[in-house]
């Protein structure tokens, strides 16, 4: 497992502050810790995904298989194409619940094909609105914290 912070569970209920160390991109050994958060899709507890905390992400991608598997139903939704890390995609966003660090929220997230990386992105509108972030670059880690509902 690539990134830290999944421990199942299902709930919506509160939890306090979390402490995730960085640590490499999977495709990266060796390489410099990047704040990675491992996330489960629908009812996908044992098959977590890492996905990079980003910033200067708007939304939250992930690679279409995971909707796959999860048995979500993308062919109704719009396409939209977007660039990631100069990368053309097309993106299929819907709601799904998503689970991190024990933690559960719903949000929408583009399922995305091709997706050429072995981690996903937590952005802007379905991440960060749901935590309080801090990143600590000089400790190499970050603590999240789920927003109250």
């Amino acid at each position: 497992m690539a990134g830290t912070g999944h421990a199942g569970g299902s709930g919506l209920g509160s939890l306090g502050s979390v402490i995730i160390p960085y640590t490499e991109l999977p495709e990266d050994a060796g390489g410099w810790p990047h704040p990675l958060l491992d996330v489960a899709v629908a009812d996908l507890d044992e098959a977590v995904f890492p996905c990079l905390v980003d910033t200067g992400s708007l939304n939250s991608l992930l690679p279409s298989w995971i909707a796959d598997a999860a048995g979500l139903a993308l062919q109704g939704a719009e396409a939209t194409m977007l660039s990631v890390a100069g990368t053309a995609t097309q993106a299929r966003f819907c709601p799904v619940l998503l689970t991190a660090v024990d933690h559960a929220w719903k949000a929408v997230v583009g399922f995305c094909d091709p997706w050429p990386y072995s981690w996903g992105l937590l952005g802007q509108l379905s991440f960060f609105r749901y935590f309080t972030v801090t990143f600590r670059a000089a400790d190499l880690e970050l603590e999240i914290i789920p927003v109250p509902d």
